[in-house]
């Protein structure tokens, strides 16, 4: 919950890539089944130019809860901020603050209660969403749904309802490793250097790892420091209004965008120590996401673009909240207009019914592309794959980049290979004993 367990993709490429000599349907849909976050609908927006102008791409998006769906609604408004109001490089900071932060900047606190004011007229005014918001339609949800979504945006700016995240935070780890608390940095050890890194998320360093394992917090630059709890990760346990962190706590948000990159000299490294930590690949992964989603061209690196911190040491100090309440902070009223892609829509699925509504006839064979996140693996269905078209793509998110044991990772791929096997799927993975995937691709035979 909350970021992704594979790293981002161009999901129509990948379509490309297995259907070489046909053209892009007129009306190319995506089905995202669980996804954890918006890392593939960011990269559809970045690439967007590379496609032909008659080419409608619509984007189906499933989650679990509507505190998720908020939480989508809000990075997303992040990425369209237009560069009147955010510059590259403050951008790219905010969405990473947010994203992978348990703590955040008062200034990025600041931003979301702004912006949460004009999420709650999107969700509960559909003439104001159609003006301001065309490319997301939230007109799949329930109407309780929706009131959940408010609800959600309403916690985010009233400061006198808290999240005690820290207190939760430790809470769980304690509990989760049980006898082993007292030894924690030789647990974190063993889960980085054991499972991640001898999986192939070798850009992870050990320091962000830690600080992320201790704390929460995933993303740290010397020149920040967070200091109020991210409320985009609380999640209502019950009708007397708590909320609770619920997400993940061993993996963090750094196979998102922090693992692979384009430019393969960003993943060196010298005698076992990265240049660049996961936290800076992440950082430049999306300056080039949100300045092609800008500039409609393609993004060229320039030395400086992001920071290079894979052999610092930084002190780890204790997360020291603001003095008095956190409704001391402003609240800027965020109303710029937003960047729109006229050729791309995004549609919010209920989680309720999804069966039925997948088994309607309005969506027999129109998607192009499926993803099936790997908590989503058990609630997908063979019935859904008629929702695919004939030369479709179904991807499969595997459990390569988690802590689970080897044994269990392996039964978790054999599961996905057993179901694809039984709806007569073929397989467009190399067939290499010793490869690791963490995305499984299929087709229909």
């Amino acid at each position: 919950m909350f970021w992704g367990w594979s790293e981002v993709v161009n999901l129509i490429e990948k379509w490309q890539q297995y259907n070489k000599d046909e053209p892009l349907p007129k009306n190319f849909n995506i089905l995202l089944f669980g996804p954890g976050d918006l890392r593939h609908i960011l990269t559809i927006l970045a690439k967007c130019c590379t496609f032909p102008e008659d080419v409608k791409i619509q984007i189906y998006l499933l989650d679990s809860c509507m505190e998720h769906v908020a939480r989508t609604l809000q990075l997303l408004t992040v990425a369209l901020e237009s560069e009147k109001v955010l510059s590259l490089r403050g951008k790219t900071h905010l969405f990473m603050d947010i994203f992978g932060n348990s703590y955040l900047r008062p200034s990025s606190v600041n931003y979301i209660r702004g912006r949460s004011k004009f999420l709650i007229k999107i969700v509960t005014d559909c003439e104001f969403a159609k003006e301001n918001l065309p490319m997301v339609d939230l007109g799949r949800l329930k109407y309780r749904e929706r009131d959940e979504l408010e609800a959600t945006f309403s916690f985010w700016i009233n400061n006198g309802i808290p999240f005690e995240i820290k207190k939760q935070w430790d809470r769980r780890l304690r509990g989760q490793l049980g006898v082993r608390y007292d030894y924690r940095k030789g647990a974190f050890d063993w889960d980085l250097q054991m499972q991640l890194r001898d999986r192939g998320a070798g850009q992870i360093c050990p320091q962000e790892y830690n600080q992320f394992r201790e704390t929460g917090i995933g993303f740290v630059f010397p020149e920040f420091e967070q200091s109020v709890p991210n409320k985009t990760l609380a999640v209502k346990v019950n009708l007397r209004n708590t909320w609770a962190y619920l997400g993940d706590m061993s993996v963090g948000p750094f196979v998102s965008f922090g693992i692979a990159c384009a430019d393969e000299k960003i993943l060196k490294s010298q005698h076992g120590v990265n240049d660049y930590r996961a936290t800076d690949v992440t950082e430049r992964n999306l300056r080039e996401i949100f300045f092609e989603m800008q500039k409609k061209e393609r993004y060229i690196q320039s030395p400086g673009d992001c920071h290079r911190f894979g052999a610092a040491t930084f002190e780890t100090r204790d997360i020291l909240p603001l003095s008095g309440a956190d409704g001391s902070l402003s609240i800027r009223d965020n109303s710029e207009t937003l960047l729109n892609f006229k050729n791309i829509s995004l549609t919010f699925l209920s989680p309720e019914d999804i069966a039925r509504t997948l088994e309607q006839n309005e969506f027999h064979e129109i998607f192009s592309v499926i993803f099936i996140g790997n908590n989503f693996f058990s609630v997908f269905s063979e019935r859904f794959l008629q929702t695919l078209t004939p030369n479709g793509i179904i991807g499969f998110e595997t459990r390569r980049y988690t802590t689970f044991r080897k044994d269990k990772v392996i039964e978790f791929t054999g599961q996905i290979k057993d179901f694809s096997n039984k709806a007569s799927l073929k397989s467009l993975n190399s067939s290499s004993i010793n490869q690791q995937y963490s995305i499984l691709f299929y087709k229909k035979e």
